[in-house]
């Protein structure tokens, strides 16, 4: 007999449910209780009793990813005498070790076998079942899930670019993917600006009114599985304004024959213009520099001219900024050393110290009643080192004695350093009190120590005030 027509009838036999061996006549026996198929040796005439096999596999139900491998396995206790077939759905795909279908393969084991189909596509995801062709068949049923990997796409694509106070929308589209993964937008380094509006599930990123802070690089994710990451695209926000200089030291002391950089960060969309100008004036000389957002300018001051106001000023075509610095040879302010309230009723011991990049050659002290029309009384004195600077300069520290002053009363001073480059003048004066005035609250410009020796010298002072 012809090999087709032979695995046809074998398809039919097991399709309708007859044992594979022959059986001359189901009617003449007892199946009463039997669970198995009865066959006859054609050889003397003997009839055999066959148990139905029993599954040792169980049903599964299987998760695989797109490409990979799906492997299905199907044994019993005992397969002599039996067949064992394989259906997708209602379709028959291999019937013993015969294949059907081409695109599975099979791994023959004791007592089954493994149905195997790879690499997995979304058609994979079947039902497919393994059957016995006893008298009463009986099968198993494993259920595939084929998980496909997302693809997304982001629009615009090729970035968004907004004016500064535009509104701005980014959109995030899935063109496959199983099951459905979930869209999310992220910022790359940065968190998302609170002024970013997204809808779960809708893949859209919008700002009703942006600012040069929600410009960046925004990253939509999709996860539904598949790999260890998501899958993401990036999509940059462009958001163009005006420059912004960041604030710059108001002063910077310096002296001469040193080296001095001053930095001038611009922030600026699209990229800015720098110009730095030194008393209104462009600046012929100097070297400048700039590494990202930062705009450098070395100074080598070497002359009195070299000092002066310096000016950042960044330009674009919606508009400009600038900020500026003072390089002054001038010593810093003095800092005050003393306690706010005298031990004394007629006189009192005022103490400072003060930086300076220049040798400082006086003090000039001047002090006053805190009345209205009060006029100054002006003392020089001489400052002693306390500290060297390996560049030059230094700091220097003076104390003057201020007597035939007002009992219980209150009065300010104002100590100006003098060096090569002049006077230096205070910021603010200093306020005190003779014995028995009210302590003065004003703001330290000491440093930590300088301001514990102050809190101990007022909680002396009150102590003593306390027992006279």
């Amino acid at each position: 007999m012809p090999a087709k027509l032979s695995l046809l009838l074998l398809i039919l036999r097991t399709a309708s449910g007859s044992p594979y061996n022959k059986v001359t006549d189901v009617s003449e026996y007892d199946y009463d209780g039997a669970q198995g198929d009865i066959q006859e040796n054609d050889a003397d005439n003997e009839i055999k009793v066959w148990e139905t096999p029993v599954f040792t596999t169980n049903p599964q139900t299987l998760l695989v990813n797109e490409g990979d491998t799906i492997r299905l396995p199907c044994f019993v206790n005992r397969l002599e005498g039996f067949v064992m077939l394989w259906k997708r759905g209602e379709s028959i795909i291999t019937v013993g070790n015969q294949i059907v279908d081409k695109e599975v393969r099979l791994e023959a084991g004791n007592n089954g076998n493994n149905l195997v189909i790879g690499p997995a596509s979304p058609q994979d995801e079947q039902q497919y079942t393994c059957q016995i062709s006893s008298y009463k068949p009986s099968e198993i049923v494993h259920s595939v899930k084929v998980r496909v990997k997302p693809i997304i796409a982001v629009s615009p694509s090729e970035g968004l670019v907004v004016r500064e106070g535009e509104p701005a929308h980014l959109s995030c589209s899935l063109l496959a993917g199983s099951p459905t993964p979930q869209l999310a937008w992220t910022r790359r380094h940065q968190p998302l600006p609170d002024n970013a509006r997204t809808k779960t599930g809708s893949g859209t990123l919008s700002f009703d009114q942006t600012t040069r802070h929600d410009a960046g690089h925004y990253v939509c994710s999709a996860d539904n599985g598949f790999g260890p990451e998501p899958v993401t695209r990036e999509v940059k926000l462009s958001v163009h304004h005006a420059p912004s200089v960041e604030d710059m030291a108001g002063t910077l002391h310096s002296g001469l024959g040193r080296e001095e950089s001053l930095e001038c960060v611009v922030h600026s969309s699209p990229r800015a213009q720098v110009i730095w100008t030194k008393d209104g004036e462009p600046l012929v000389t100097g070297d400048s520099s700039q590494d990202g957002n930062i705009h450098s300018l070395a100074l080598s001051l070497e002359q009195r001219e070299d000092f002066g106001v310096y000016r950042c000023t960044a330009s674009n075509e919606l508009g400009s900024s600038h900020k500026e610095v003072t390089v002054t040879g001038l010593s810093s302010p003095a800092v005050y050393g003393s306690p706010s309230v005298s031990l004394y009723p007629d006189s009192y011991t005022l103490s400072w110290t003060a930086e300076s990049k220049t040798e400082i050659t006086s003090f000039r002290v001047l002090y006053r009643l805190k009345t209205k029309d009060a006029k100054w009384s002006e003392l020089k004195i001489s400052p002693r080192q306390s500290s060297i600077d390996p560049q030059g300069g230094g700091t220097w520290e003076g104390s003057a004695l201020l007597s035939q002053l007002r009992s219980a009363s209150q009065y300010e001073a104002k100590v100006m350093p003098e060096n090569f480059f002049g006077l230096s003048q205070p910021e603010k004066a200093f306020h005190f009190g003779t014995k028995g005035a009210v302590p003065y609250h004003q703001p330290s410009t000491a440093g930590a120590s300088q301001l514990g020796a102050l809190v101990t010298s007022l909680v002396f002072v009150c102590l003593l005030w306390s027992l006279t």
